[in-house]
């Protein structure tokens, strides 16, 4: 395999990862902001909103050692541009702690903390 087609595949790899975190994120937060069953069944069932705030942080840790990985395999083949490859991939990086760290927020902010009122939504999860 070529090197130009080696590095646009990873590329191909590094951003598919990234535009998962920011759909996952941007959908998960849609979707809690807009349907009032979702936002109480996150709120109210047993042990949900834990168990998200874990897969929210086991996808964000790998998806972080994914593009870390990637971009050190990019860089290495660069030659003189590896300090310009490691900017871009530091910025992958960041934008995938910001869009992980929403749902993240958004579940253990209403979800996992206790808080007055909490159990209002009990009555729109046993009603539908």
């Amino acid at each position: 395999m070529k090197p130009e087609t080696l590095v646009a595949q990873i590329e191909t790899y590094s951003n598919a990862i990234v535009a998962f975190a920011v759909l996952q994120g941007l959908a998960y937060s849609y979707a809690f902001g807009t349907n009032a069953f979702f936002n109480c069944l996150v709120k109210t069932a047993n042990h949900l909103a834990e168990g998200l705030t874990l897969l929210f942080v086991l996808i964000m840790f790998l998806s972080i050692l994914a593009i870390v990985a990637l971009g050190r395999t990019v860089a290495r083949m660069a030659g003189e541009f590896h300090s310009t490859v490691r900017k871009l991939y530091l910025g992958k990086t960041i934008a995938v702690v910001i869009f992980s760290l929403v749902p993240l927020a958004i579940t253990f902010g209403y979800g996992v903390r206790d808080y007055p009122n909490k159990a209002e939504c009990k009555k729109i999860t046993t009603a539908a």
